[in-house]
């Protein structure tokens, strides 16, 4: 037998080196060709973790339907001028084109407007909406029509985080930062403090971190609403500016007091956010204003893109309430949604809305929400979060005051032009601009003049709305001083009450037993 093979092993040789290829040669090696049902997802790049939580949750999809799922990951800063450009065109056989796509939430009534994406009309029966958070469920509509374009996916809900470790040992409460005078009193007594982390590095209280950066309006939001303020307004006509409204020139100082102060946020003018959260997670600064992301980051080691090694994570964090005004303290509520491209391709439609309602499910919402940090919008899953302490402040503040921007096609380009007033207004104070009131007033105005321009308007007295700004944006901020004192942070281990607990009873058992030792000898 051995001898047969090895005689046709030579055969194949000879033939080969004869230049013959035998009938049972190997074939030819070529790529696969494409699942002709593979769907094409869209999402934006959000992190490592994120990314593999939904590579995860599409092998799931997968396994069920049979059908592979090809994710692309866009970056936020460009996604908006290609989605511009591709969903314009239609979807050709091959292409990459997306099948479900995600949307940030002030995008969709901009790409509903443009007739870029699918009414959801025969698919809201199988969703039930009603079980979304109705101020996302907002940004599904254009203004005030009822036409649905988008599902809320999850929630980017902005509060204060406190790096848990420096704040109780400075015996902070939150009812001594409830408005916004005592903020800025507490702000300047850790400024004067010099706390120091761990490290023995100073602690800063406060940074925003406004250069070049995408969360101006973000940042801003909170501080207009709470004294009744807000970039736009709505009439019976339509919408105007209110940029340059009494109200909104108040929250508006007192926002600006935090850019102009160096004692409180020394990096607030040279640096963007994301610098702000990665002192915050060096334990270098003492409040964030930021996102639940942090609170989930702090549980995944570096490999999965997550803090767990990080000195935030040891120092700990929480969440404390905001200052409010005297209208309210409202929380400012963004997110992403997913819509259904209108030109995508229609022999895939039915895969691409079975895809969608898979993604959508309460049970698929979670595991994302679990996974990437931020809070899920199904109101049933925010009741179960409402059980993790750190979430408490975020998941109040978004039942009780939580507020979106208006949902109307212009917001998009409005929230340029506002992040661009405050990159500016930054770098005007930064360069020492001997007359910030009077520039920072002209640069409000042209904001101000864009935007009504969006609607067809126009100010009648211009010079009257410039001087009515400087003069609103000149008056004193009031805040009160922190009167309770504060020290240095100590760099001694802090005892948890449960090792407290054990040490204890350890003391008590080693006593007891020296106690029957001696009385054991005496016998």
């Amino acid at each position: 037998m051995l001898k047969r093979i090895y005689g046709i092993a030579l055969f194949v040789m000879a033939l080969a080196l004869a230049g013959v290829v035998p009938a049972f040669a190997v074939p030819e090696l070529r790529a696969a060709p494409p699942h002709p049902d593979t769907l094409v997802l869209w999402v934006m790049d959000q992190d490592i973790n994120t990314g593999t939580a939904l590579q995860k949750l599409m092998r799931k999809y997968t396994q069920r339907s049979g059908v592979p799922v090809k994710i692309r990951f866009l970056d936020w800063g460009a996604a908006f001028a290609e989605l511009n450009k591709v969903l314009a065109t239609e979807a050709g056989s091959g292409t990459d084109y997306p099948d479900v796509l995600q949307l940030g939430s002030t995008w969709v009534p901009y790409f509903a407007k443009a007739g870029l994406i699918s009414p959801l009309t025969e698919m809201l029966d199988a969703v039930d909406t009603s079980r979304f958070y109705p101020e996302m469920m907002k940004a599904s509509h254009i203004g005030r029509d009822t036409v649905v374009y988008s599902i809320p996916w999850f929630l980017d809900v902005r509060g204060f985080f406190a790096n848990e470790r420096v704040w109780l040992e400075l015996g902070l409460h939150d009812s001594e930062i409830e408005t916004y005078p005592q903020f800025f009193g507490v702000l300047r007594a850790i400024a004067e403090a010099k706390v120091q982390n761990r490290a023995g590095g100073l602690v800063v209280p406060f940074e925003f971190g406004v250069k070049d950066d995408w969360t101006g309006y973000q940042q801003m939001s909170p501080f207009l609403w709470n004294f009744g303020g807000d970039f736009v307004a709505e009439t019976d006509s339509g919408y105007r500016s209110a940029l340059a409204d009494s109200s909104t020139l108040v929250g508006l100082r007192y926002y600006l007091k935090l850019l102009h102060d160096k004692d409180v946020s020394p990096h607030n003018l040279h640096e963007n956010s994301s610098s702000a959260a990665d002192r915050f997670v060096r334990s270098e600064q003492l409040l964030i204003f930021g996102t639940p992301e942090l609170i989930r980051k702090i549980e995944f080691d570096s490999d999965n893109g997550g803090l767990k090694e990080s000195p935030i994570a040891k120092d700990g964090l929480i969440s404390v309430s905001a200052p409010g005004g005297p209208v309210g303290n409202f929380t400012f509520v963004g997110g992403s949604h997913l819509v259904l491209p209108k030109n995508g391709n229609r022999s895939k439609r039915k895969l691409a809305n079975d895809l969608f309602l898979f993604m959508v499910r309460a049970d698929n919402i979670d595991y994302y929400s679990r996974q990437s940090g931020f809070i899920p919008p199904d109101a049933s899953l925010i009741r179960i979060w409402m059980q993790d302490p750190r979430y408490n402040h975020l998941i109040t503040g978004l039942e009780q005051n939580g507020r979106s921007c208006q949902n109307i096609p212009e917001w998009s380009e409005i929230e340029m032009m506002v992040n661009s007033m405050v990159s500016s207004i930054a770098r005007n104070i930064a360069q020492g601009d001997t007359d910030v009131h009077e520039t920072t007033a002209r640069l409000v105005l042209q904001t101000h003049e864009k935007i009504n321009r969006l609607f067809g308007l126009k100010d009648a007295d211009r010079a009257a709305v410039r001087n009515r700004i400087k003069n609103a944006l000149m008056q004193p901020v009031e805040e009160k001083k922190y009167d309770k004192g504060l020290s240095y942070v100590s760099d001694a281990p802090k005892f948890s009450p449960r090792l407290i607990v054990v040490v204890s009873l350890g003391a008590v058992a080693i006593i007891l037993l020296l106690i029957f030792m001696i009385r054991f000898r005496k016998r």
